[in-house]
């Protein structure tokens, strides 16, 4: 006589099995989606990165842009429209000469012909390249009707003329795709 028990097994029709595949599949496809997932936050962590660097960097060149003028000029005979020191002037002209933007005109920011270079940086903070900047003459203010403040409120200019300058930096983190230009304006009595 036949046990109840071993009709049963021959019965059954392999369905577990068809079952564990399908769970095994679904699972499968969670894992990569989240290896996926954790690929690209690890791209998105490192492309912030990059940019938080190169930003770090222009924010300390134009410091150090800022101290160079209040260092080192002592008159504006070397500012010229050229620029092939890294110092413009701001042209007055109302015709195709005048170049109020002159960052955008500039066509290799890492040469020494119309940048100057901030080589405090130290190779420990993996930029590509050594920020630069350039600076723009802008204008003298020094009459009664030039005060400092918005709308000819506060006080004026005291005990001369003061220069006026535009600093542009720009640097790069850790690749060049991630690229920060920062401005300053800067006044200096000479």
């Amino acid at each position: 006589m036949r046990s109840k028990h071993t009709t049963r097994i021959n019965k059954q029709t392999g369905s577990i099995l068809i079952i564990s595949l399908i769970i095994l599949v679904a699972m499968t496809l969670i894992g990569i989606t989240a290896m996926r997932t954790s690929v690209m936050e690890e791209k998105m962590a490192g492309n912030m990165r990059n940019k938080e660097l190169a930003f770090q960097a222009a924010e300390a060149t134009l410091r150090a842009a800022e101290q160079n003028i209040q260092d080192n000029i002592i008159s504006t005979a070397s500012f010229d429209t050229d620029g092939s020191d890294g110092l413009y002037n701001f042209s007055t002209a109302n015709d195709s000469t005048r170049n109020d933007r002159i960052w955008e005109t500039i066509t290799d920011w890492y040469s020494d012909n119309e940048t100057l270079e901030y080589t405090a940086f130290s190779t420990d903070y993996n930029l590509e390249k050594a920020p630069r900047y350039v600076i723009q003459h802008l204008a003298t203010t020094g009459n009664d009707n030039d005060k400092l403040n918005m709308d000819n409120m506060g006080q004026g200019t005291g005990g001369g003329n003061i220069e006026a300058f535009l600093i542009t930096v720009r640097a790069t983190g850790g690749n060049s795709n991630s690229a920060v230009i920062l401005q300053s304006t800067w006044g200096k009595r000479l």
